[in-house]
């Protein structure tokens, strides 16, 4: 489906939804239908309009994979990375070279390889930089555009109610109960699907992404120190008790432990 077909769909569905109000159709179940075309349809149209229809499908493609079970911890790379910095820090670059092809980490085989290629330590920043800002970046970004939907959804509940009104007003002396209690309902049912789609379907996957670019976030400090530690050939126990302050909870303290490991490992 591309970009046209999908805007065409959800405008038609809002036209459908619209002609339905104005017909004064009386049966239940097609007012509620037509009122969640009006808000579902109308808050999917905003978004494509305004982020475009390439980044919003791609974002509904990410979303199930919020919900899916994820290990924090780096498996079987927290291994590989502790030989890579054991070969390192004995010279054996090819040997570490060879190992590295081991770690399935896109961050952490990008600034180990740049280590051992002997890069220097700005270039090394540089890189690690880029692309921890690339990531972030792509995260928030699809953060903005779910707050954004979380309130075009009440915005198209209020319209719908506004629409329901309108047409009550307009036929309220000259209808009967029946055209009077659609029309009352569409407007009614719009608010509920509203507050709904925001309150209970938007923003609770707003609160899960928010959480996990939080975890990600702090797993990208532990990487970064790690590649510190590596450039500085510190010895592997000093990465190893590194990775366990911080899934002790003690990030804070990463730093201060290592740097007193680092000083019995040379004594």
């Amino acid at each position: 489906m591309n970009q046209n077909m999908a805007v065409g769909l959800l405008v038609g569905a809002l036209v459908v939804a619209s002609v339905t109000l104005i017909a004064g159709v009386n049966s239940g179940w097609l007012v509620a239908v037509s009122g969640l075309l009006f808000v579902a349809g109308g808050t999917l149209l905003t978004a494509i309009l305004s982020e475009g229809y390439e980044r919003i499908r791609i974002l509904i493609h990410r979303l199930p994979l919020l919900f899916a079970k994820k290990q924090a911890a780096l498996g079987a790379d927290e291994e590989t990375f502790l030989q890579v910095a054991t070969l390192y820090r004995r010279g054996s670059v090819r040997q570490a070279e060879m190992t590295l092809k081991g770690v399935r980490d896109p961050f952490l085989q990008l600034g180990a390889q740049l280590i051992v290629d002997r890069c220097s330590e700005k270039e090394l920043a540089r890189a690690l930089q880029w692309r921890t800002s690339s990531s972030q970046e792509q995260e928030r970004r699809d953060l903005r555009i779910l707050q954004s939907m979380s309130g075009f959804a009440p915005a198209f509940g209020m319209l719908g109610t506004l629409l329901g009104l309108v047409r009550l007003l307009f036929n309220l002396g000259d209808s009967g109960l029946e055209l009077v209690g659609s029309a009352m309902g569409f407007a009614m049912i719009t608010t509920v699907y509203g507050l709904v789609i925001s309150n209970l379907l938007i923003k609770p996957v707003v609160i899960k992404m928010e959480q996990r670019l939080r975890e990600q976030l702090a797993w990208q400090r532990v990487k970064q120190e790690m590649l510190v530690l590596l450039f500085e050939k510190a010895h592997p126990a000093v990465i190893e008790e590194a990775l366990s302050a911080f899934k002790a909870g003690r990030p804070a303290h990463m730093r201060s432990a290592a740097t007193s490991l680092a000083s019995v490992a040379s004594a």
